[in-house]
């Protein structure tokens, strides 16, 4: 009768440390989940910051190469030969030339790509 008393005590203590261990490895599953949220939501704010100017496409289209620099705050000329060299383009264009214009003579490029561009140009100045 004290082996029957000593293993179900045995039993219940290691049922009681296997209880701990899955509600501390369930901790640890809780802790890692919220850190990898905020790990998320820090990325998606460094990607939120990843434009420097919030502009619809379309918008974009109807601007000049100049009007794109100044609202990146960028040097035009800069952003010009960055275009050019991105779509080999051929023929000659300076800062006053919408995009629209570009896209009309040579190339139907995305105005996003323009944004990166400017973005690029903005982080290596």
């Amino acid at each position: 009768m004290k082996k029957i008393i000593l293993i179900t005590v045995m039993v219940i203590v290691l049922v009681a440390v296997a209880g701990c261990s899955a509600v501390s490895a369930e901790e640890d599953v809780k802790e890692s989940m919220v850190e990898e949220k905020a790990a998320e939501h820090e990325e998606a704010e460094e990607h939120e910051h990843d434009h420097y100017v919030q502009i619809e496409g379309s918008e974009m289209k109807a601007l000049s190469v100049q009007e794109v620099a100044e609202l990146w705050e960028i040097d035009p000329e800069v952003l010009l030969s960055e275009i050019i060299a991105e779509f080999d383009l051929q023929k000659e264009y300076d800062v006053d030339v919408t995009l629209e214009e570009i896209r009309q003579a040579e190339y139907k490029f995305s105005p996003a790509i323009i944004k990166d561009l400017a973005e690029e140009v903005r982080n290596s100045a």
